[in-house]
């Protein structure tokens, strides 16, 4: 416990002299700027971001969470925190070497031919280095910095006591849940700090884009010369973004094998990488994109990838009721979230994005409006999402950098339509679990129906007696489901149609038509 303490307030000790060198004397005020509680002339948001980056790794990875957090973070913040640059001063090769060695269990000479004893790149969480194994094959060796875990935990137990004196003398602190921030920092950081899950990563990329375009890339790992520490990749010769123009190559081209990569993880895998930036991209000399780094990543499930669908067919065709939807569906509103006020937003969201195309739409702006609506409504961003609107800005960045001219929501047409298809099947099934749901419904009333006959009970319903109660029941089911049908028809024949499958879009016109008819009926008939 005293050896705890002493190596908090070691550390502590160290960030404040840092700051001070910055002409920062207050840490706390530091943090109230930081989390957009304070606005300090001195201490615009450039300034704070210089400063996360001079603080070293943990306060990096802090800024990172930070940014995905419109709920808390002022845009003007935001904005600045994606552009943290994860660059650290280097450690020392000879610690390096032991860290490789005990990890490996064998000495350096005997694992690679050749390794260099200069890094080619040096971030937050680890070290690079080129290596060539006694294969002859090329590799890029991944080295986790020395005692990270223990310098995440020490700075995360800081933070928490930096909050809790700010809870103290602030109740907007103690509303806004800080603590949650540094709980997921930790947890974020930790697991990116996991080299055996971001080799599980690596795996399931190259799953996904094994039959994929050869123009997109996923480097591969070495089993057997990783684990949990060091991470052993295949070493690609390429060029940086900033280099393409060496290259003579199609900017543009490259521009959209990068999207379209980015598109299909997002709205085919819901599986996708979360850090798209400059430096996470090489360009070989044939014009083939690679992707590098997968330590952050998101994940977004099936539903989640029908809602989002939903909300661009609800801002396409002007549907208010479609997109209020997905924010409850994504289970964004609170108990401080003011309904009428988020209705009105979205309304003018709508009108201001109704009836453009797709190529007339600024992806990085829509998302940008869409973080400043969350923190306007009070509304709570999940992780999910605020990772995709991260990747979304980093991703648009990386895109105008390459060709100004070329705008990345213009390519989003094509994913949305090749899943209309699928999104008709999702409706089908979803349409098949509630018919499902009621049928059984039903039935286990007729048993208890019967059950209480057994057993010669009686019950005195005010409306109807339980045998009246079932036939009702049945027949409001019955309508319900006829109704879904008739909708679910509906929608699928349009989408059909934008999928350019004419004959079922006209088959399923044809269906709702007849369900309709049938509705109509047991609508007069009972």
């Amino acid at each position: 416990m005293f050896y705890k303490k002493l190596k908090l307030y070691s550390r502590f000790k160290e960030i404040t002299l840092q700051l001070s060198k910055l002409g920062i004397y207050n840490v706390y005020e530091y943090f109230k700027v930081l989390f957009g509680l304070e606005v300090d002339p001195n201490l615009k948001p450039q300034k704070v971001r210089q400063t996360l980056e001079y603080l070293g790794p943990s306060f990096i990875k802090l800024g990172q969470i930070l940014s995905i957090r419109p709920d808390i973070i002022p845009q003007s913040m935001i904005v600045e925190l994606i552009k943290l640059q994860d660059k650290v001063k280097p450690i020392p090769f000879e610690d390096v070497r032991t860290i490789i060695e005990s990890q490996l269990k064998a000495p350096l000479e005997h694992i690679f031919e050749y390794i260099d004893p200069n890094p080619i790149g040096s971030a937050s969480i680890a070290q690079v280095y080129y290596g060539v194994l006694k294969t002859g094959e090329k590799v890029a060796v991944k080295v986790k910095r020395p005692n990270l875990e223990e310098l995440i935990s020490i700075d995360a137990e800081i933070f928490l006591k930096i909050i809790s004196f700010l809870e103290k003398h602030s109740k907007t602190v103690k509303d806004l849940d800080l603590k949650s921030v540094i709980h997921q920092y930790k947890y974020t950081t930790l697991r990116e700090a996991d080299f055996d899950i971001e080799a599980s990563n690596i795996r399931n990329f190259r799953k996904m884009f094994e039959n994929y375009d050869k123009k997109f890339y996923i480097p591969k790992y070495y089993e057997k010369y990783s684990t949990k520490d060091i991470l052993t990749l295949e070493f690609i010769d390429g060029y940086k973004l900033s280099e393409v123009d060496k290259l003579n190559l199609d900017k543009k081209q490259i521009a959209q094998t990068i999207t379209d990569a980015y598109y299909k993880m997002v709205f085919k895998d819901g599986f996708y990488h979360a850090d798209p930036h400059p430096g996470n991209f090489l360009i070989k000399s044939d014009g083939t994109v690679v992707l590098l780094d997968y330590g952050m990543v998101g994940v977004i499930s099936g539903e989640k990838r029908k809602l989002l669908y939903e909300h661009i067919f609800a801002v396409i065709n002007k549907n208010v009721e479609l997109a209020m939807n997905f924010y409850e569906g994504m289970e964004m509103i609170t108990p401080k979230t003011d309904l009428d006020k988020l209705q009105s937003f979205v309304e003018i969201f709508i009108d201001k994005y109704y009836n453009k195309t797709l190529s007339n739409i600024n992806l990085k702006e829509m998302v940008l409006e869409i973080i400043e609506l969350v923190r306007e409504c009070n509304l709570k961003l999940p992780t999910s999402l605020a990772y995709l609107g991260k990747s979304a800005i980093g991703l648009d960045g990386v895109i105008r950098n390459l060709d100004p001219s070329f705008n990345p929501t213009e390519r989003l047409s094509k994913f949305l339509t090749k899943s209309a298809v699928d999104y008709a099947k999702e409706k089908f099934d979803e349409v098949g679990r509630i018919v499902d749901f009621y049928y059984n419904l039903a039935f286990k009333l007729n048993r208890l129906i019967k059950l209480l006959n057994i057993e010669r009970l009686t019950f005195r319903i005010l409306f109807k007696d339980l045998e009246e109660l079932q036939f009702f029941y049945k027949n409001q089911v019955f309508k319900i489901v006829l109704s879904i049908l008739f909708g679910s028809s509906l929608i699928a024949s349009a989408l059909f149609s934008l999928s350019n499958h004419n004959d079922m879009s006209k088959f399923l016109l044809f269906f709702s038509g007849l369900i309709f008819i049938l509705l109509f009926y047991k609508i007069l008939r009972f």
